[in-house]
């Protein structure tokens, strides 16, 4: 069974207000971690996460062995002294890491690999039936972070099952202790009326009514790039459309929220114009979002993901966001 197929029969089966009544179940939770902060930020949503659905939680780390020992010929496997030493490091930072949580070492297994880090996550999601991914990013910009890249932004578009990114969250929702409650109260879910949107809207309302939360319904209406015109030379915001595109997507947001639906969580609509990016950001701090939801179109491997709206909201790192991929019928 490949991971589309076991993730398709996981999913809800019904459809309208049907597909959001089911409780939202998290049974396995992946955390993979570099020992960064902002891993070490991310593991703290994953065990607060993990001990909400007691979940059994995995705490991975992918150990990238030097270029050189492929260009030597050397066989990584056979385990040269160099390799042999930083995997007792990775292990050593791993126990700290569940030191620092503070976690039991009952509750979480600890995986650690070699190789690929994006191809590691993704075989461990599919092997483990991994219910939800909990990732560090560090959001980095320009050709430092085009030439690291972001293992994140590749993962939300591959991976089949959603992704909690966490970068440096101006309010948090996980609890800084153990024995606090996780604080999760306005979600925004920016749609864009696309099938990529649509799995997101039962995530969205599944994880608001766990927490008695709100939901903010938010759409964006793109504006037109200036055209070369006196008008819109003058005005470069006007759009001709927009006050059609308002009312039609006032009509299909409102179409979203299924009936009864208010008696487990609050719901409410917001329509705007601008860049999504931007507007998304700016909704989010107005309403004081604890959680950003969007949908994630499925890439291949070596698609460029870099100028899509949800990494440009994952990249600004002031919100935690679900990215929750699309799954093709």
């Amino acid at each position: 069974m490949t991971q589309e197929e076991f993730a398709k029969r996981s999913e809800p089966k019904a459809s309208g207000e049907e597909a959001w009544i089911g409780k939202l179940r998290i049974q396995n939770v992946l955390c993979p971690v570099d020992f960064s902060d902002f891993s070490r930020r991310a593991f703290r949503y994953a065990l607060a996460l993990a001990r909400r659905f007691q979940a059994r939680l995995i705490l991975q780390h992918t150990l990238q062995l030097p270029t050189a020992l492929f260009l030597e010929g050397t066989d990584p496997m056979a385990g040269s002294p160099s390799v042999q030493k930083a995997r007792q490091e990775a292990k050593k930072n791993l126990q700290d890491l569940l030191k620092e949580g503070p976690a039991d070492p009952g509750e979480i297994s600890l995986l650690l690999n070699d190789g690929d880090i994006r191809q590691r996550i993704l075989e461990t999601i599919a092997e483990r039936k991994i219910d939800l991914v909990v990732i560090g990013t560090h959001g980095r910009k320009g050709f430092n972070r085009l030439m690291l890249g972001s293992v994140a932004e590749h993962i939300i578009h591959e991976a089949i099952c959603p992704v909690l990114v966490i970068s440096r969250p101006q309010t948090d929702f996980a609890p800084s202790f153990p024995d606090e409650p996780i604080q999760l109260k306005t979600i925004l879910l920016a749609t864009d009326f696309s099938p990529n949107s649509g799995r997101a809207l039962t995530y969205a309302l599944r994880w608001a009514s766990e927490w008695e939360g709100k939901v903010i319904l938010f759409h964006v209406i793109e504006t037109i790039p200036p055209a070369r015109n006196e008008t819109l030379d003058l005005l470069p915001e006007y759009n001709p459309n927009f006050e059609k595109q308002l009312a039609e997507s006032w009509t299909r947001i409102q179409q979203l929220v299924p009936q009864g639906i208010q008696r487990r969580c609050e719901v409410i609509c917001e329509v705007r114009q601008g860049k999504a990016k931007e507007e998304i950001l700016k909704v989010a701090e107005e309403k004081h979002a604890d959680l950003i939801i969007m949908g994630a179109r499925g890439m291949g491997r070596s698609a460029i993901v870099w100028g899509s709206t949800i990494s440009g909201v994952v990249r600004d790192g002031r919100f935690p966001v679900l990215a929750v991929r699309h799954l093709v019928d």
